[in-house]
């Protein structure tokens, strides 16, 4: 049985601080995050039911350096004083905890997150 030890809604006040940044593109990370998530799901395979939004491979040099991921690695060094704060988080966890906060930032809904993503390991990375 999974035991889920980390406080989301922490994790969510501490990134939704962060969100704002004058000296960034029109000044919110937000739209970076959103952009964040929605590549790293766009890595699923119906096929074999990898990839996707479960395990974060984008995070390894193969996805990483893919063309259509250029200038995401800006929105991965943003959350990793998050992830550092909160290592029990998993990765895959934050990229897509961070796309709800920055929805509900952009006066989107709040959305109800339900953590249990599991990092894969870089064998996975597509």
């Amino acid at each position: 049985e999974f035991v889920d030890a980390v406080d989301y809604d922490a994790v969510r006040a501490d990134i939704l601080k962060m969100m704002d940044s004058p000296e960034h593109d029109d000044g919110s990370f937000a739209p970076l995050l959103i952009r964040l998530a929605w590549h790293s799901s766009g890595t699923y395979c119906k096929a074999d039911g990898t990839g996707g939004s479960n395990g974060a491979t984008m995070r390894y040099p193969l996805e990483a350096g893919d063309p259509e991921n250029a200038g995401l690695e800006v929105a991965r060094k943003f959350l990793q004083p998050v992830k550092d704060k909160y290592p029990s988080i998993t990765t895959a966890d934050l990229w897509v905890l961070a796309a709800y906060c920055a929805i509900e930032h952009t006066a989107g809904p709040v959305i109800e997150f339900r953590g249990g993503r599991r990092d894969a390991p870089e064998a996975k990375a597509v």
